[in-house]
């Protein structure tokens, strides 16, 4: 796998950067970047925040099992291969949670949406 991540990972990256940089000549405030990898392969630097979703590893398990049909075992391996939502939530500005009904996961998102947007307005006025 990571022979696989060291070829795809900078090709990706790159992806991503020209994305971002065809948003700003479009003068759009916000880009966003939905990778799930962003951490492990260290783009940090091409962003200003990470946002990051987390849920409980035994309800990731369960997740697992019931999306990909996977055994508990094999479900289990493939969350201790990814990083831990300790690590995820250190490095993040905005973290998330989709434990609850998605009524109230989308307003979770809509106020951290209200306050980006708050954030950066200073910005865009300049």
């Amino acid at each position: 796998m990571n022979q696989l991540n060291n070829i795809m990972w900078p090709v990706m990256a790159q992806m991503a950067k020209e994305k971002i940089e065809e948003a700003a000549k479009q003068g759009k405030a916000v880009c966003v970047l939905d990778a799930a990898m962003l951490l492990e392969a260290g783009w940090t630097k091409m962003v200003h925040e990470v946002w990051t979703v987390i849920i409980p590893e035994n309800e990731a398990i369960r997740r697992i099992i019931e999306r990909d049909g996977l055994s508990s075992e094999a479900a289990k391996l493939r969350i201790e291969s990814q990083m831990p939502n300790s690590q995820r939530v250190k490095h993040s500005h905005v973290v998330l949670c989709t434990m609850w009904e998605p009524e109230i996961t989308h307003e979770m998102v809509d106020k951290a949406w209200a306050l980006l947007q708050k954030r950066i307005k200073p910005e865009i006025d300049a």
